[in-house]
């Protein structure tokens, strides 16, 4: 067997997916495009609750969300996958998950930011959500030190019936404010453009919108995706895998169960 092949990746939404089919059935047409021909793709997302916990510009609701994250994160190493895709910008509980996991876990804004280093001297993230801009991206353009890389982080209004019918099929409305933003980030000096948002995302590069006034934009899923599966030889292959020196010590299996159980979580395959 080659070491690409077989390969099992869950991606991870921080979206109660069974709110939002269309969005789930772009991500797994995303992936049979992109990834490799013996790759199998499962999209998970979190429970639906109510309509006012996917507010995750809050971030008192982001933090409770996390749990759910989390959780399925932990099962998942449980039940065989072989790394973990976190289709979210605001790379929710990256940290946490990379201490606690063995198999690999990329995600989308971390993975977007960096890439987009590589295509230009400064990226844009473009927000749907004001609060993303100002609570989020921010924190993780400093988080990541690409302060200066980072250009400017353009926020528009974007009403939530333009967004779905973007899903649905309907993306005129949805990509011209994207268009728009977009003018306005390369007017500032952008030369990359990433959409923060996973939805927002497969609604662009999937109606074609490749670059705008000659800046990329960056296809951030299709990234995510193809880094995911690249860890996944590399640690096959070469035994790359998170440094456990420092930052990302990780807790023993035992003192892992422990925890959950004592917090009520369902990290087991069979659970």
């Amino acid at each position: 067997m080659k070491p690409a092949d077989g390969m099992r990746i869950l991606w991870q939404s921080s979206t109660a997916l069974e709110r939002f089919p269309h969005y789930a059935d772009a991500i797994r047409s995303h992936a049979a495009e992109r990834c490799a021909a013996g790759t199998t793709l499962t999209v998970r997302g979190v429970p639906a609750l109510a309509p006012e916990a996917s507010k995750l510009h809050y971030r008192a609701f982001d933090f409770l969300n996390n749990r759910a994250l989390l959780e399925s994160a932990l099962r998942a190493e449980r039940e065989g996958y072989d790394a973990i895709a976190l289709g979210c910008f605001l790379d929710p509980v990256l940290d946490e998950l990379k201490e606690a996991l063995d198999i690999p876990v990329v995600s989308l804004g971390e993975t977007a930011m960096h890439l987009a280093c590589t295509l230009g001297r400064r990226f844009a993230v473009l927000s749907h959500t004001a609060a993303f801009n100002t609570k989020f991206h921010a924190d993780l353009i400093s988080k990541y030190g690409l302060e200066k890389h980072a250009g400017p982080l353009v926020s528009f209004d974007l009403p939530f019936e333009e967004l779905m019918a973007g899903l649905n099929g309907d993306a005129g409305a949805c990509l011209e404010r994207i268009r728009q933003a977009g003018r306005a980030a390369v007017a500032q000096g952008a030369e990359v453009i990433l959409l923060g948002c996973g939805m927002m995302n497969l609604i662009g590069v999937r109606n074609g919108l490749a670059e705008i006034d000659g800046a990329v934009v960056l296809d951030a899923s299709g990234a995510l995706l193809k880094m995911t599966e690249a860890m996944v030889v590399l640690r096959r292959t070469s035994g790359v895998k998170v440094s456990r020196k420092g930052y990302y010590a990780r807790p023993s299996d035992a003192e892992i169960d422990a925890v959950a159980r004592a917090y009520g979580l369902r990290i087991d395959a069979d659970k």
